[in-house]
């Protein structure tokens, strides 16, 4: 069961191996059916986390329990991301690429001139990120600013 509480416990009782606990929540958003509703409440708390995170490692771990979120329960559409877009110029490459690629799910029209700068990031897989986010945003696009 994916559940806000316990991400909440995890990081009030915070132990070394919080990085392969968060590894442990993304098999279950993985391999697991759950309410969409209770995906995009877990999704958008850990997203609050992620971006607070100060430990790279955590942090890291929180983008990729976010990615999965997007890539294997479908929320995408239903996640408010303009917290995400906000920072991603804080954001370190390793990073950076989990985001770009997370709002480029999203399908959000409005994103498309937050993503665009990336395309002449001087490192390439930023560029090819960026581009591939743009594309998935044009394609099947919703109606959406």
């Amino acid at each position: 069961m994916i559940d806000v509480t316990y991400l909440k416990q995890l990081f009030l009782n915070r132990r070394e191996d919080l990085h392969l606990r968060l590894g442990d929540i993304g098999d279950l958003l993985e391999y697991g059916t759950h309410n969409p509703n209770d995906v995009i409440t877990f999704t958008e708390y850990a997203l609050d986390l992620a971006i607070a995170e100060e430990s790279f490692v955590v942090k890291e771990s929180l983008f990729h329990l976010l990615m999965i979120a997007v890539t294997f329960q479908g929320i995408a559409r239903n996640v408010e991301w303009d917290p995400l877009a906000n920072v991603l110029p804080t954001l370190d490459d390793a990073i950076l690429v989990y985001a770009l690629a997370i709002i480029g799910c999203s399908k959000k029209r409005k994103f498309i001139k937050i993503i665009e700068p990336y395309l002449h990031s001087p490192t390439e897989y930023i560029r090819q990120t960026a581009a591939e986010a743009l594309e998935e945003i044009n394609y099947n696009v919703e109606e959406s600013p």
